[in-house]
């Protein structure tokens, strides 16, 4: 009976052994293919996408790479050009402001091919934005001077005339170095002597001269009221700053050339004329008569035009570049403006400046 009770003990642990491992898992084949299949497809996705992204950012980064070397090529036949011998573009740029709104202001958003600009006001303490802009045009070759009119020792420098010397000699030549010290203190390119001893001034009686109705000291008078005479301080004035400044400089000269003593013309680069409202054609002999004797040439001649609350003259400003080649055979220093930014107003591009000096220098094609 024992024995029987044993064999029945064992049976029943057998039982209860197969009947454990019996119970299997449940395994879903399909689940586990797909899972490999969309590993590996997505492997070969994601590979074909990261070789994609990398191709697009060499892609990029060639490109960038092309463009400034097609830039670099563009400003080096810019300045190329801008030192060969053309007709320039000149221009006066006024109420320069990088932190005013538009256009107008900007003196960075003038054409690349402006030759010369001359900054009309402000010239002085830089913001940082200035020294930026002037920073971007000067490196397309653009010159960028600075000039104001000028009567009596010290104007637009220090108008307190116990400030200078009282030695008519000592006083010319102290006013020439500050001007030379402002012109290299910020970088420019030279200096646009405003000389008007023919025009009648709005600020005082008589003419844009020197005030020389006082004794000397009190005034300290520079610039002579007389065509043909009393040159003496103005000429010594103009020999210093050239000598001061250097050949490397420009040194200009606009408003009464015919005026100028042709002693001094040598000390100049250009001689600008404000021939404005289209009255360019009288210049070129009036100039000529009174400075030719001196070796100056028609083509040192600059002939300008104004834009100052004149949209006809904008519009109509072609007739100065059509004067140049047509009338002049292309012999001239070139053409410019007052206020030149105001051809921005309304075309917001400068397109009357531009199609200028396409039609004296066209594009090579």
């Amino acid at each position: 009976m024992k024995k029987i009770s044993i064999l029945v003990s064992v049976a029943i642990l057998v039982i209860a052994a197969v009947h454990s491992c019996t119970k299997v898992e449940n395994i879903n084949i399909e689940d586990d293919a797909l899972k490999g299949l969309y590993s590996g497809r997505d492997s070969l996705k994601w590979a074909k996408e990261d070789s994609i992204r990398k191709k697009n950012i060499q892609d990029s980064i060639n490109l960038a790479n092309e463009n400034a070397r097609l830039y670099a090529l563009y400003i080096e036949d810019l300045k190329a050009y801008k030192k060969s011998k053309h007709p320039i573009m000149f221009g006066w740029f006024n109420s320069w402001n990088p932190d005013a709104p538009g256009p107008y202001s900007q003196l960075n958003l003038l054409p690349d091919s402006m030759d010369i600009v001359s900054i009309w006001g402000g010239p002085f303490n830089l913001s940082e934005k200035k020294k930026q802009q002037l920073k971007e045009v000067q490196s397309k070759g653009t010159k960028v001077v600075i000039g104001w009119i000028i009567e009596n020792i010290g104007d637009q420098i220090d108008w307190d005339k116990t400030h200078w010397p009282n030695d008519q000699q000592e006083a010319v030549k102290a006013y020439a170095k500050a001007i030379t010290d402002s012109v290299n203190k910020y970088g420019y390119d030279g200096f646009d002597i405003d000389y008007e001893p023919s025009y009648a001034s709005p600020f005082k009686p008589g003419n844009h001269c020197g005030d020389w109705s006082t004794p000397w000291a009190t005034n300290k008078a520079l610039i002579s009221c007389q065509q043909n005479s009393n040159k003496e301080l103005e000429n010594l004035f103009f020999k210093t700053l050239r000598e001061m400044l250097g050949n490397d400089k420009i040194l200009n000269i606009n408003g009464s050339i015919d005026w100028l003593d042709p002693a001094s013309a040598k000390y100049f680069n250009y001689f600008t004329v404000q021939s404005y409202n289209g009255t360019y054609a009288s210049w070129t002999n009036r100039v000529m008569n009174r400075l030719s004797s001196a070796g100056v040439t028609r083509d040192r001649i600059i002939y300008t035009e104004t834009f100052e609350n004149n949209s006809s003259n904008r519009n109509s400003f072609s007739r100065y570049s059509t004067y140049v080649v047509n009338n002049l055979n292309g012999e001239a220093g070139g053409i410019g403006v007052y206020h030149i930014n105001e051809d921005a107003v309304t075309t917001s591009n400068y397109m009357n400046v531009r199609k200028a000096i396409s039609a004296m220098n066209p594009p090579i094609k």
